[in-house]
C-alpha cells in the first residue's frame, strides 16, 4: 500500500474536530469524505455502496511517506550529570528474552552520529557489552558470555577514567551445579574514552545514527528491573549496593505503574517518560508467587517488559483536519484516499449531540480496537505462513511489514500484545476486507464489514436510527442510551469496559430494549487507560484465548482490576442477554429450529410471517457462505445466570467437528467437544422480558445478520429481525 491513513479519533460528534494523518508515496492525493452503506463487495449480497458527501476538507494535498518507527524504551531528558565523563557504575536487572537476535540496548547514553557517550548493551553475540564513544574511537568490551533467554541477571558495568579500565559483570538469579551462571571482565582502555553526549539517556533501546532526535534503534525485549547509574566506580560490580553512593539516577518502576511515566528515587530527580507503551505490572526480578496482584505488593512488579514491535503513535504529520458540521447526519463515514494508482479508506463514526431516533445501533469499537491489525491467522494455519503461503492482500503486506499488531497477536518474542492504541493505521479496519485465506472463517467480511450488513438492511427497511459507539457508552454511561427505546448491537461486541456493563444493565433495568445480534459478545475484561484514552488494555485467562498472560501478571497496570472473562467475575453474559459464547469453528454454518417456547403467545409477534416448522436461516449467508447460526455461537446456560423466565424461541446444532466447545468449558481433556457429540455446540435465540417494559432479544451468532440481504431481504431472519425491532421500537407493547 502505497497511500494509507489514520484518524485521531474513532467517533466524532457535530461541532467536533477530527483528524487525519496521511502516508502518500505518490506526490499527492485526493481526499473525499463518503457515507458508508454497504462495505462488502460480495456478488452474492447488495455489493459495495458509498455516498459522496461536500464537505470543506474535499480536494488535493501534497503526499510524502511517513514510516512508522516500532520498539518501546524510556527517554530521561539530557542534562550533563548524565554524562558520566569522570566514571560511572551501571548496576539493573534484566531478563532478556530474545538475546540472539543483534544488539540490543539496555541502558544508553550514545550518540552513532558523533560516536560520543556511552551504553550498556547485548551485543550480536548475545553477551553483555559495554560501549565507549571518544568521538575518535569507538571502544565495545563484552564478557562473551551468551546470556541465556527468560533468566534473570544480575549485569554491571564500571568506567574508571582514572585507571583507564572499564569492567563487566554478569550473574544468573537461579543458578545450576553444572551451568556457568556467572561472567565478568576486567580490560584497560585508552585516556578519554568517554567523551559527553548530548542525546537522552535511554531505557531499552539506543538512538539511531540519522539525527539526534530521531527514532530509536536496538530496542531491547525482555524485562529491566531498577537499573541505576553511580557516579563513581564501584570495586565490586557485582555487588548490590543496599545504601545509595554517588546516585546519579535510581530508576524504580514500582512507582507510578498505571502511567507513562517512570520515577528516580535519586537525589536528582531525573523523570523519565515511556514511548510506544511497554507492558507494566509485570513480575520482577523479586517476584516470589505470594501475591499475584501489583497493587497489593508494587514492589515484586517493578519491571518493565520492552518490546522491539511495540506502537503507541506514529507520530505521523497532520494530513488535515475536519470540523463536522453542526446539521451532519450520524453515520459511518470514510475519508477516501485516492492516488492515480491506489486509494485508502479511513473510517470513523458520527454520533449525534443529542438523540434523533428511537434507535440506536451500538457500534462496537472497543472490540474493533483489539481486533485492530489482526491478520485472522489461527493456530493450526498459522504453519501455512511457515512454509512461504503468505496473505497477497495489500493490507495483510503492510500489516506484517511495518509490524502492526492486534491484541490477538504475539509480540515477536512470544509474549501476548496487551495494549491496543487508537494512533495508527487500521488496516483490517477496511471497507472490503476479508478475513484471509489461513483465518478460521476465511474469505469472510468481519467486525465493521460484517455490521454493515445490519445497516444497510436498517437502509432498506427505512429505519430511522443513531450511531453511538462504545467510547461514548464508556464515557458517559446509561445517559447516552436513556432517550432511546431499542439498543441494538453488533454482530460481534466482543470486548466491554466495567462502566460499559453498568451503563447497559442500567439501561435495561429502566425499561430499555436490547437486540443482541450477535455472537461471544460482552466477553473480555477490557479498560481505557484514564490519562490516555486512546489506549486500550486487555490481559487474557481463564478463557478462549489467543495468548495467556504470564504468571502474576493477569492485572490490567491501567486500572489495577483483574482481567480474563467477564464470566469469572459475576458478570456473565448470560445474565445480561440471557446467552453467553459456547463454540467456535469453521466451515457450514446451521439454521435455526424452532423450539416449543416459541408457540406462546407473548412472542406471536415475533414470529408473525414465519410457519411453525420453517427452518430459520436455511440458506446463502455473506459470512461462511450458508445459514444464520455459525461462526462464533452461544447458548442459554441457566447454571450461568440466564434468567428462568427466559424463553427459547430456537436453536441450530447438528454443527461438525469443526466447531468446539469453549476453553472455560473444559474441565479435563476429553473427546466429546466438538458440534457432532457435545450438546453445548449450539447456537440459541432467547427473548426475555425485563423491568418496566423492557425487553431482550438474542440471536447467538456472528453470521446472522449475513443472512438479512438474501433474496432481496425477504427471508425469515429479515422477518424475525424486522418483527421484533418493530415491536421493540413501540413506546409500549406489553
Amino acid at each position: 500500500m502505497k497511500i494509507v491513513g489514520y484518524s485521531d479519533r474513532l467517533s466524532v460528534r457535530p461541532g467536533q474536530t477530527i483528524k487525519f494523518m496521511v502516508s502518500c508515496e505518490a506526490s499527492s492525493y485526493r481526499a473525499e469524505i463518503v457515507r458508508l452503506r454497504h462495505t462488502d463487495d460480495n456478488p452474492n449480497g447488495p455489493g459495495f455502496k458509498t455516498e459522496k458527501q461536500l464537505t470543506s476538507i474535499e480536494g488535493k494535498y501534497k503526499g510524502h511517506y511517513q514510516p512508522i518507527h516500532t520498539g518501546s524504551y524510556a527517554s530521561i531528558s539530557h542534562d550533563p550529570l548524565l554524562n558520566c565523563t569522570n566514571g560511572f557504575t551501571i548496576q539493573s536487572w534484566i531478563f532478556p528474552t530474545t538475546p540472539k537476535r543483534g544488539v540490543q540496548g539496555i541502558l544508553t547514553k550514545f550518540s552513532r552520529v558523533d560516536e560520543s557517550g556511552y551504553g550498556l548493551y547485548i551485543d550480536e553475540n548475545g553477551s553483555l557489552s559495554l560501549w565507549l564513544g571518544s568521538r575518535e574511537n569507538l571502544i565495545k568490551v563484552g564478557t562473551g558470555s551468551a546470556l541465556q533467554e527468560r533468566v534473570w541477571y544480575f549485569v554491571a558495568a564500571s568506567y574508571d577514567p582514572a585507571n583507564n579500565e572499564v569492567q563487566l559483570f554478569q550473574k544468573q538469579q537461579t543458578q545450576w551445579p553444572d551451568r556457568k551462571a556467572e561472567a565478568s571482565i576486567r580490560k584497560s582502555v585508552h585516556s578519554g574514552a568517554v567523551n559527553a553526549s548530548q542525546g537522552d539517556l535511554l531505557i531499552g533501546a539506543s538512538r539511531t545514527p540519522v539525527s539526534m532526535d530521531s527514532a530509536a534503534q536496538n530496542h531491547f525485549n525482555g524485562k529491566i528491573d531498577n537499573p541505576r547509574i553511580y557516579s563513581c566506580v564501584i570495586e565490586d560490580i557485582g555487588k548490590e549496593l543496599t545504601r545509595p553512593v554517588s546516585v546519579v539516577g535510581n530508576w524504580d518502576f514500582s512507582l507510578d505503574i498505571s502511567s507513562n511515566r517512570i520515577s528516580d528515587t535519586g537525589p536528582n530527580g531525573f523523570h523519565g517518560i515511556l514511548i510506544n507503551l511497554p507492558t507494566r505490572a509485570v513480575t520482577g526480578h523479586n517476584w516470589n508467587g505470594n501475591v499475584s496482584d501489583f497493587n497489593v505488593e508494587p514492589s515484586h512488579y517493578a519491571a518493565i517488559h520492552f518490546h522491539d514491535d511495540d506502537l503507541e503513535d506514529a507520530r505521523w504529520d497532520l494530513g488535515f483536519e475536519w470540523k463536522v458540521p453542526e446539521n451532519f447526519l450520524s453515520g459511518v463515514y470514510s475519508v477516501h484516499l485516492e492516488t492515480e494508482e491506489e486509494e485508502d479508506y479511513v473510517t470513523f463514526f458520527v454520533v449525534p449531540v443529542k438523540p434523533h431516533s428511537r434507535i440506536a445501533f451500538l457500534v462496537p469499537t472497543l472490540t474493533y480496537q483489539v481486533y485492530a491489525n489482526h491478520r485472522y491467522i489461527d493456530l493450526m494455519r498459522a504453519m501455512l505462513e511457515r512454509e512461504g503461503i503468505e496473505s497477497n492482500v495489500p493490507e495483510d503486506k503492510y500489516m506484517k511489514k511495518h509490524s502492526l499488531l492486534s491484541g490477538y497477536d504475539l509480540h515477536s518474542d512470544g509474549s501476548g500484545v496487551c495494549y491496543s492504541s487508537q494512533l495508527r493505521p487500521f488496516l483490517n479496519f477496511r471497507p472490503r476486507y476479508r478475513m484471509p485465506s489461513q483465518s478460521l472463517a476465511a474469505f469472510s467480511p468481519r467486525h465493521l464489514n460484517s455490521d454493515m450488513h445490519l445497516l444497510h438492511w436498517l437502509d432498506n427497511k427505512s429505519f430511522d436510527y443513531d450511531i453511538i459507539t462504545d467510547h461514548e457508552l464508556h464515557s458517559e454511561g446509561s445517559k447516552l442510551l436513556s432517550s432511546y427505546r431499542v439498543i441494538l448491537t453488533g454482530s460481534h461486541p466482543e470486548y466491554w469496559t466495567s462502566q460499559m456493563l453498568e451503563a447497559m444493565e442500567l439501561y435495561q433495568t429502566g425499561g430499555g430494549r436490547l437486540m443482541y445480534l450477535g455472537g461471544n459478545g460482552f466477553y473480555w475484561v477490557t479498560s481505557f487507560d484514564p490519562e490516555r484514552p486512546h489506549i486500550v488494555e486487555v490481559r487474557r485467562w481463564r478463557g478462549t484465548r489467543a495468548w495467556e498472560a504470564a504468571p502474576g501478571e493477569c492485572f490490567h497496570s491501567t486500572t489495577g482490576e483483574i482481567g480474563g472473562i467477564w464470566r469469572f467475575r459475576n458478570r456473565e453474559p448470560q445474565k445480561m442477554v440471557g446467552v453467553g459464547f459456547t463454540a467456535q469453528g469453521s466451515g457450514e454454518n446451521r439454521p435455526y429450529i424452532r423450539k416449543p417456547d416459541s408457540l406462546k403467545d407473548e412472542v406471536a409477534f415475533i414470529f408473525d410471517g414465519v410457519g411453525e416448522d420453517e427452518l430459520i436461516g436455511d440458506f446463502p449467508a455473506l459470512v461462511l457462505e450458508h445459514g444464520a447460526g455459525g461462526f462464533e455461537i452461544d447458548r442459554l446456560d441457566h447454571i450461568q445466570g440466564t434468567p428462568k423466565h427466559a424463553l427459547l424461541l430456537a436453536s441450530a446444532g447438528g454443527f461438525s467437528d469443526t466447531y468446539q466447545i469453549t476453553i472455560e468449558d473444559q474441565l479435563c481433556c476429553n473427546p466429546n467437544t466438538g458440534g457432532s457429540r457435545n450438546a453445548m455446540v449450539r447456537s440459541d435465540m432467547i427473548y426475555m422480558e425485563g423491568q418496566k417494559g423492557g425487553a431482550t432479544f438474542s440471536v447467538g451468532s456472528i453470521s446472522w445478520c449475513s443472512c438479512l440481504s438474501y433474496n432481496g431481504s425477504n427471508n425469515n431472519v429479515s422477518q424475525i429481525t424486522e418483527n421484533v425491532l418493530r415491536r421493540f421500537s413501540e413506546d409500549s407493547y406489553s
